[in-house]
């Protein structure tokens, strides 16, 4: 997950499970616009990735469309992919937090225009190779790509063996990792943990006993205040790596500029919202905040949201009452 100018997942599990604990019984046919009478107002449905990130700006978007605007909002838990068609038949309302997808964006945006460009998020994202900071305070090499020739080894584990593992999280996510591997001719293998919250737990576990592990990372993401990684450092452009991401590049993932997306049907069912959407912005350090209410201190979404309102009142009224940051298309192939 090259380094062209373009646009972009934390996984926790206890934010998740609440999340989806708080749409139980709900189906995706149920999330469409209304099933009640006509002069009702629409249910607001937006798609929950599986991500950190993800759920806090819904639960944080959520608290708000409902309270000040008067809408019932419903949190779908559903993968990246799946979303865009999802919101092109009105299933889905609003994405929130979008990492790159160039080839929907064209396909719905461009396209059929079934899907609307709703502008940048605020934070931007930051996808690469990371392990803990002692380790590359006790591996200094391991600043670059280079170290990994020679420390490879610190990485095998039962799953990888013979070579060194590379921990990725959903296979859902848009990565190549295994290109970049063949391409500078490492002796890695990808494991995928399943989930975000699988590789989460991993990452605890050998974090804790302070031993090695070769991450598929990012920010923003709130984790990042309880444990400390260090990035390694990719060439620059080389004839391999840009065959691998089909421009030229080098091997390191892009910058995302993270931006949201919504049904081209939203703005004539409930303009309100609508509008509300395209003003949401906001930085890392909130997203992470909210995050962290929930993972680390305890608390539910409704209440880490209800918090974050409470101490930003001025934020708050610019989503209802402000300008947008308009987005830039993503760049091919992120």
């Amino acid at each position: 997950m090259k380094r062209t100018k373009g646009l972009r997942t934390s996984r926790v599990p206890r934010t998740l499970i609440a999340l989806a604990a708080a749409s139980i019984g709900l189906t995706l046919a149920g999330f469409a616009a209304t099933s009640a009478t006509a002069s009702a107002k629409p249910i607001i449905t937006l798609a929950t990735n599986s991500w950190q990130g993800s759920a806090s700006n819904n639960v944080v978007a959520q608290y708000v469309i409902e309270h000040d605007l008067g809408y019932t909002v419903n949190l779908l838990t559903i993968d990246e992919i799946p979303t865009w068609p999802a919101m092109a038949k009105g299933s889905i309302s609003a994405v929130l937090e979008v990492w790159g997808h160039s080839n929907l964006y064209t396909q719905y945006v461009k396209g059929n225009h079934k899907v609307i460009d709703a502008g940048l998020e605020g934070p931007d994202g930051n996808i690469g190779w990371y392990i803990p900071t002692y380790l590359m305070k006790s591996h200094p090499e391991l600043a670059t790509w280079k170290g990994l020739q020679k420390d490879w080894k610190l990485f095998v584990t039962p799953q990888s063996t013979p070579k060194g593992e590379f921990l990725e999280g959903s296979p859902s996510y848009v990565t190549y990792d295994s290109q970049i591997i063949t391409a500078l001719g490492l002796k890695l293998k990808t494991i995928y943990a399943g989930t975000e919250a699988a590789q989460l737990a991993q990452v605890e576990r050998i974090y804790r006993q302070h031993g090695a592990v070769l991450i598929y990372w990012y920010t923003p993401q709130y984790i990042n205040a309880l444990y400390k990684f260090s990035e390694i450092g990719f060439p620059n452009v080389t004839k391999a790596c840009s065959k691998v991401t089909g421009v030229e590049a080098d091997c390191a993932y892009p910058p995302y500029y993270l931006y949201k997306a919504m049904s081209a049907q939203l703005p004539t069912q409930a303009p309100k919202v609508a509008a509300f959407i395209r003003r949401f912005h906001w930085t890392d350090a909130d997203q992470n905040q909210v995050g962290y209410d929930i993972a680390v201190k305890g608390m539910s979404p409704t209440a880490a949201a209800a918090a974050f309102v409470k101490a930003n009142p001025t934020l708050v009224k610019s989503w209802l009452n402000g300008p947008y940051t308009a987005t830039k298309a993503p760049a091919p192939g992120s």
